[in-house]
């Protein structure tokens, strides 16, 4: 090996080391600490007890953690799709404009990702007021005031409330990642399609989305880890509620942890929680491997 691929390798290595560190303080030991944790029941006080899979049982018949699985796994799936679909027909679109208006458009579109969560929900409990929101006012302004409902506290509409925030709130990351991908296309595959006759929809659907997919996979692993951190935006919009209609995983794991004291339980729900994730990123990575493609 030759002494200056040593030395890149070095350098390397000392660039990443900061990075690994990072890694290894702040996600692996807590993780392992965590999965070990799973294993006892501990309130934070006393001795911790190794119950061994007690816990695991307890979670598989616990109806109201499976219910908060299953919110949190069918608001982050939704959330998803919806916001993968919506951020790449709006990509679709804005790459037929002109740059100055696509810039405004992308900017616009773009700037609910750059919000802080909370403050989101807190825009949208003024949004879904069930007297002075503005979304019921606008209802009743167009004679519909049949629709009006109590939007975060009806249980048939709770959940696909917050499924509508959190797609608003995601759509721009998968906008702007496949605009940045049809902008490599070259345009000659998009000239010899329109001799050949293609219109932009045919265009659209046989040339730029399979020339696309890698990167519509992409978006989607963007959107769904972002969708599952659940906590901030379902708490300021509902706390779990009306009820439990609307709880989630991590608002029940801090409940059941700082209220309830019961930390290896809820430790527990995170291990299960995590392996959720897990497979659900890999379904998604699965389904969406594209091929790829040298212009």
């Amino acid at each position: 090996m030759g002494k200056k691929k040593k030395d890149r390798i070095l350098l390397s290595v000392v660039f990443l080391l900061p990075a690994y560190i990072f890694l290894f303080f702040a996600f692996l030991i807590p993780g392992i600490w965590n999965m070990l944790l799973s294993f006892q029941e501990w309130d934070g006080f006393n001795e911790k007890e190794f119950v061994f899979l007690e816990n695991y049982k307890k979670a598989f018949s616990d109806a109201l953690f499976l219910r908060s699985l299953r919110n949190s796994v069918g608001i982050a799936v939704l959330t998803m799709i919806g916001a993968t679909l919506l951020g790449l027909l709006l990509a679709m679109m804005i790459y037929r404009l002109g740059k100055k208006e696509g810039a405004f458009y992308r900017l616009i579109i773009f700037m609910p990702s750059m919000i802080p969560v909370s403050i989101i929900g807190l825009l949208f409990t003024f949004v879904f007021n069930s007297d002075m929101g503005l979304l019921n006012q606008l209802l009743r302004l167009m004679g519909l005031e049949n629709f009006a409902t109590a939007w975060l506290e009806n249980a048939s509409t709770v959940l696909p409330s917050i499924i509508f925030v959190g797609t608003w709130r995601l759509l721009g990351m998968p906008m702007m990642l496949c605009f940045v991908a049809l902008l490599e296309v070259p345009s000659a595959l998009l000239e010899a399609g329109k001799i050949d006759g293609a219109t932009y929809r045919q265009q659209m659907m046989y040339i730029l989305l399979p020339l696309i997919k890698p990167t519509i996979g992409l978006s989607m692993l963007f959107v769904l880890l972002n969708a599952f951190k659940t906590y901030d935006l379902v708490y300021v919009l509902t706390k779990g509620g009306p009820g439990n209609i609307s709880m989630t995983v991590p608002i029940y794991m801090q409940k059941t942890a700082f209220t309830y004291s019961k930390f290896g339980y809820s430790s527990t729900m995170g291990v299960l929680m995590a392996a959720m994730v897990i497979f659900i990123v890999w379904i998604t990575k699965r389904a969406m491997k594209g091929e790829s493609y040298e212009f």
